[in-house]
Formats: structure tokens, sequence, C-alpha cells
């Protein structure tokens, strides 16, 4: 891919930068260990050093983009051995990496801070703000979905009629995928927002899966 994701690349930049400066903010307001997991009956409590608490969520964003950056150098040294009509086009990609780079570290900047708000003592509501995050980045997500193209298209043999119906598939998970991000978003406000979070996670399965099934049908 020769087109770099600029806007991702700037947004995570920027995040880190953000996110370092909100650890930096409240890191007197500390306690030198933050609860990460109250006591149950059922299980201990766990703690970790504030350090720890304070890099996580930067950290977890830079590994994410390397093992992107990595993936992205191994596709590109594997894609002269791939039939293209199996490869998103390079504007796909960009797009995608651009979207994904944009709204996961705005997303991880939202639990990030209101994290350690509350470690710190300051009321947040944090479940119901990361069930609302996680709405909008399966929104952005379900957007770009339908724009992920090969870079080409045909011959009439099996694999250009998979990918064609894999192609209007995407079309129907894209809508799917923005429609749930919506729903978890609003449901964040009615029910538990974790049970709103984990149950949308848990159905982007169900759309994949009714996206390969709806391929197979049109292949017939």
């Amino acid at each position: 891919m020769n087109q770099r994701p600029w806007t991702g690349i700037a947004v995570s930049a920027l995040s880190v930068v953000v996110m370092a400066g909100v650890g930096a903010a409240l890191w007197d307001s500390l306690p030198d260990l933050v609860v990460t997991r109250d006591p149950t009956p059922q299980r201990a409590g766990s703690a970790v050093p504030k350090l720890v608490a304070v890099a996580a969520t930067p950290g977890v964003l830079l590994v994410i983009a390397a093992v992107m950056v990595a993936s992205t150098k191994l596709g590109n040294r594997l894609k002269p051995h791939v039939d293209p009509r199996l490869v998103a086009s390079p504007d796909a990609q960009v797009r995608t990496m651009n979207t994904l780079f944009t709204l996961l570290p705005l997303f991880l900047i939202v639990v990030h801070t209101g994290f350690l708000l509350t470690a710190a003592g300051h009321g947040f509501p944090l479940e119901r703000a990361a069930a609302v995050g996680f709405g909008v980045l399966l929104m952005g997500l379900g957007n770009v979905l339908p724009k992920i193209a090969p870079s080409a298209v045909g011959p009439d043999d099996a694999l250009g009629r998979w990918v064609l119906a894999w192609q209007r598939s995407q079309r129907w998970g894209g809508a799917a995928m923005v429609v749930l991000g919506a729903v978890c978003a609003v449901a964040a406000f009615w029910v538990p927002p974790m049970l709103a979070a984990v149950g949308s996670a848990a159905l982007i399965a169900v759309v994949f899966g009714v996206m390969l099934l709806r391929a197979a049908v049109r292949m017939r």
C-alpha cells in the first residue's frame, strides 16, 4: 500500500499525547495501587501500580498500531502470491485504516479518562460512556465495511462469483453493524451498559455469520 492512512496516524499520535496528558494531570490524585477489579465473595480483587494504570491504555493503542503495521507489511509481501480479487484495493485499505485509527483512539481516550477519573475518586459514568463509545465505533466500522472492495473483479469463475456475492453481502453487513452500534449506544441508557456492549460484541459474530450465509446462497 503506497498510500498512508495519515488521518489515522495523526489522530492516533494525538490520542497518545492526550492520554499521557490525562495521566499526568491525575497522577497526584491516583492511589499508589489502582483497583482494577473489586473483590466479591466468589473472587479476590486485583490492583495494579498507578504507573501501569496510566500507561496501559496508551500502550494498548501502540501495540494495536504496531500489529497493524506489521500485518500490512506482511500482506504487501504476500500480495503478489494472492489472487487480486481477494485483496482490498489500496483506496479501500487506506479508508479502512483511517476509520479504524480515528474511531478506536477516540474510544480509548474515553475509556482511559473515565477509568482514571473513577480511580481518582471523581464521579464518571465509565460503563455507560464505554458502551456508547463502543456503539459509535461499531457504527463507523459498519459504514466503511461495504466500501472494502477488491482490487479486481472477474472473470466469471467460482472465485469471481464468490467475490461478487460477498461484496453484496457486505452492504447488508455494514447496514446491520450501523444499526447494531446505534442500538448499543441507545441501550446503554436503558439497560446495564456492559450488557449492551457485551451483547453487541457477541452479535458481531452473528452479523458475519449471516453475511457468509447470504453470500453462499447467492452463489447457487
